[in-house]
C-alpha cells in the first residue's frame, strides 16, 4: 500500500538533488559520478523493471569486466549508500525485483521536469485567455534552472532527454516574448532574456530581443553595446556575420541616416520623416537629452525660463501597476501629453511608468497648471481608482 503522505522530490533541470521532508541530497562535486549517474537513470525512468542486462550495457558496454553483474551489485550498494541521508530504508527506494532494479512506485514521486512538460503543454491549450497562457508560461520558465542532468550531458541516454526539454525550453521562451511584446512588457522582457542567456549564452532569439527590449525601453546605447557584443561573439566562436534579422535590428536602434547628398531637399524629407503635425513632438530618451542640453546652453544667453516636468504613473501603494494596465495607461497618458502641449513642446518615455517633459514657461505656478491640465485629460479618458498620477518640476539651469 502506498504511503500517501511521503513525497519524494526530485530536481533535474539545472541540477540533481532528491529531497523528502527536510532531507536532501545534491550532487555537488564529479565524485562517485557512476552511483550518481545510475540513481539519475532508476529515477529518470522510475516507470518500469530495468532489466540487468540493460543496466550492464549501459555502465559497462565500453569497458572490459570479467564479472559485471558484481560490478552493478556492487555500484547499486554504493546508491543505497547515497540514499541514506534521505532516512528511508534503501531497499524501498530502491528495489530489486528478479533480474531487475528500478525506483520506488510505492511512494509518490515529483521530478521538476514533469511540471515543467506539463506546464509548457497546459499553456500551448487555446482554452485559455492569453494573459492565463503567459502565466503558466512564466510559471514554467521559472522552472527549467538550467539544463537536463548537467553533469551527465554527455552520456548517451542523457543527450537525447536534454534535446527534448531543452527545445521545449527554446520554444516557450519565444512564445513569451512575443506575448511580452505585444503588451510592450519591455522590462519583463529584459529579465527573462537575461535568464535565458545565463543558460544558453548561444541562443539568437535571447539576444535579439534582449537588444531590441533595452532599445524600446529608451536604453540605446545599452542596445547598442549589447548589439556589438553579441556580434563579436558570433564571429569569434562561430565566424559567422549576423543574420539578416539581427542586421535589420541594427538599422532601427542605431537609426542613422548618414547617406552622402547634395540635394538639400532630400535632406529636409528625411529630416521630417516619422514625424506628425499634430500634438506635442514625442523623441526617444536619447534625443530628448540632447534637446535638454541644448536648451540649457540656450538659457545661459537667453535667460528663459524653462521646466523639466516629471509624470509617474504606479499605484496607490506607489509601486508598478499590473503590465496589462501599465501599457494601457501610459498609452493613455502619453496621448494626454501630446494632445495637452503645444507643437513646440518636447516629451520623452522616460521608463516604464514615467514621462519627461519640457515646458517653456514664466513661472513654477504656470507648469503646475499645465501638469495638472494633462492629469484631468489623462482622467477623462481613462478613469481607473486603483491608479494615481504624481507629478514634480525643476527648473533647467544654464549649461556650465
Amino acid at each position: 500500500m502506498k504511503n500517501q503522505e511521503t513525497i519524494i522530490y526530485v530536481n533535474m533541470l539545472g541540477g540533481f538533488s532528491v529531497t523528502i521532508g527536510d532531507k536532501i541530497i545534491v550532487d555537488q562535486n564529479n565524485q562517485a559520478k557512476k552511483p550518481w549517474s545510475l540513481l539519475e537513470y532508476l529515477i529518470t525512468f522510475r516507470g518500469r523493471d530495468i532489466p540487468v542486462e540493460e543496466l550492464i550495457d549501459l555502465f559497462w558496454k565500453d569497458e572490459a569486466s570479467n564479472n559485471p553483474a558484481g560490478a552493478l551489485k556492487t555500484l547499486m550498494f554504493r546508491v543505497r549508500k547515497l540514499l541514506e541521508p534521505l532516512g528511508l530504508p534503501t531497499q524501498e527506494l530502491v528495489f530489486q525485483n528478479r533480474k531487475a532494479y528500478g525506483w520506488t512506485r510505492e511512494l509518490t514521486t515529483v521530478c521538476d521536469t514533469d511540471k515543467f512538460e506539463e506546464l509548457c503543454l497546459q499553456a500551448e491549450s487555446k482554452e485559455f485567455p492569453e494573459e492565463i497562457r503567459l502565466k503558466l508560461s512564466m510559471e514554467a520558465f521559472n522552472l527549467y534552472k538550467g539544463n537536463f542532468l548537467p553533469k551527465s550531458e554527455w552520456e548517451s541516454w542523457v543527450i537525447p532527454i536534454h534535446t527534448y526539454y531543452h527545445t521545449l525550453y527554446q520554444k516557450l521562451v519565444k512564445k513569451i516574448l512575443l506575448m511580452l511584446d505585444d503588451r510592450k512588457d519591455y522590462p519583463t522582457m529584459i529579465d527573462v532574456c537575461q535568464q535565458t542567456i545565463s543558460i544558453d549564452p548561444y541562443g539568437e532569439d535571447a539576444h535579439y530581443y534582449l537588444i531590441y527590449a533595452l532599445y524600446q525601453s529608451g536604453n540605446q546605447m545599452m542596445s547598442l553595446e549589447h548589439y556589438k557584443r553579441v556580434n563579436d561573439m558570433f564571429y569569434n566562436e562561430f565566424a559567422i556575420t549576423p543574420s539578416i534579422r539581427f542586421k535589420e535590428l541594427y538599422k532601427m536602434i542605431s537609426d542613422k541616416k548618414h547617406g552622402i547628398t547634395m540635394d538639400l531637399s532630400t535632406i529636409r524629407e528625411i529630416l521630417l520623416e516619422g514625424g506628425t503635425n499634430k500634438g506635442a513632438f514625442c523623441c526617444e530618451p536619447s534625443v530628448f537629452r540632447d534637446i535638454y542640453q541644448l536648451e540649457a546652453r540656450a538659457i545661459e544667453r537667453t535667460g528663459d525660463s524653462i521646466f523639466l516636468c516629471l509624470l509617474t504613473i504606479s499605484n496607490l501603494k506607489g509601486d508598478l501597476l499590473k503590465p496589462a494596465v501599465q501599457t494601457r495607461a501610459m498609452d493613455e497618458l502619453g496621448s494626454s501629453i501630446r494632445n495637452s502641449l503645444r507643437r513646440g513642446d518636447v516629451y520623452s518615455r522616460y521608463s516604464v511608468s514615467q514621462y519627461l517633459m519640457l515646458l517653456p514657461t514664466a513661472t513654477y505656478e504656470n507648469g503646475e497648471m499645465v501638469l495638472k491640465r494633462i492629469i484631468q485629460n489623462f482622467k477623462k479618458e481613462y478613469s481607473r481608482k486603483d491608479l494615481s498620477i504624481t507629478y514634480s518640476l525643476q527648473s533647467v539651469l544654464p549649461f556650465k
